[in-house]
Formats: structure tokens, sequence, C-alpha cells
């Protein structure tokens, strides 16, 4: 943790929880269904609705693997006073960005949504920052997907400058949104493999 009182030589934002919670759950939740499916009587011989089956199979792979790469794509990113650094942990990747190839950094509105009965509510809503390089290539960061988000954004919106070097001198507010629906997800889906495994074992 960083004191405000000192001057940081480093600032680290690791993957958050609620990141890597929901893109787990992301994946187990649709491959439950998906075998929930696939060990029923829903699949018949009726090749109109063994096609409608399929396609929903189909939408909830593409969900669960979309999660999957979210999961791989979790970012670390770490900021010292000439360089920034940006790791994919579960690939082993590793990216440095020398302030001079940044041509503007801002930061802008973040949110995850749900929708149900034709109308939109916020899963997450928070902020990401938006690094444009001079390759006309662009990084964002979102404050649901790593730690010390708001330490971070402050200082890289001043890396432009010729005068930057880290400060600490603003509360890292933590947001707890979110989490009610990560664990409802997750009693959801061991819901759905204990339902799997009861299945298969017991009946």
């Amino acid at each position: 943790m960083i004191n405000e009182t000192e001057t940081p030589e480093v600032i680290i934002g690791n993957p958050s929880l609620l990141q890597i919670g929901f893109s787990i759950m992301g994946f187990l939740f649709p491959s439950s269904i998906i075998f929930l499916i696939c060990g029923s009587e829903w699949i018949t011989n009726n090749d109109t609705e063994t096609n409608l089956i399929w396609i929903i199979v189909f939408l909830f792979a593409f969900f669960a693997f979309g999660s999957l790469y979210m999961l791989f794509s979790s970012k670390r990113v770490t900021l010292t006073n000439t360089i920034l650094t940006i790791s994919y942990p579960l690939i082993f990747y590793k990216r440095n960005i020398a302030f001079e190839d940044v041509y503007k950094v801002r930061e802008s509105k973040y949110s995850v949504q749900g929708s149900r009965d034709f109308s939109t509510f916020d899963i997450y809503s928070g902020n990401k920052i938006i690094i444009e390089l001079y390759n006309s290539k662009k990084i964002v960061i979102t404050s649901m997907e790593i730690t010390n988000y708001t330490i971070l954004a402050k200082n890289l919106k001043n890396i432009t400058t010729s005068y930057f070097k880290l400060k600490s001198d603003s509360k890292n507010l933590k947001n707890t949104q979110g989490y009610g629906w990560l664990i409802f997800i997750i009693v959801l889906t061991f819901f759905l493999i204990f339902s799997l495994i009861q299945k298969k074992y017991f009946l």
C-alpha cells in the first residue's frame, strides 16, 4: 500500500478480483448450461428443434470463450518515473511503453450493463483510461480490471508532460460495485455444477 506522504518509486495495478471472478464465472456458468443441455433429452430427432438447441449451445459457447479471452487478457500495470509496463501474467507477455511514444491520455466513463424486460441497468459503473500512442494504437485500462486505479489514472494523465513525477496525493477509492452480481453468479454456477454431478453419479 502506498503512503500518501511519500513519493513512490513505482505504482502497481494488479488484476482485480472482480474482473477475474467475472471472467471465471463467465466461462463456468455457460459451460455448465452447455453440459446440462447436451446431457438432457432436449436433443431430439426433430431436426428443427435440434437445430434450435444447437444454436443456443453455440451462443453459450461463444460467451464462454469470450469470458476465457477476458481472463487471459487480465492486465498488470506498472508505472515508474520513466516507463509504463503492461503485462499479461497468464500469457507471459510484457510490453514496455516509453512516455515519448504516448500522444495523449484521457479518461472517460466505463460501465458494464445488463438487460431485462427491454430495459438496461448497470452491473458496474466506473472509469477507464485511454492511452493513445503515436502509432495510432490505443491501450484501455478500466477501473474494473485493476487495483489502484485512482492513483494510476491520476499519474497516467501526466506522463506526457516534461515534469512528470509519480505522486500519491490522492486516496485510492475502492469500488464495491458488481460484487453482489458476482456472488449471485457464483452461487448459481455452483448449483448448476452440483446438479450436473448429482445427475451423473447419483441418478
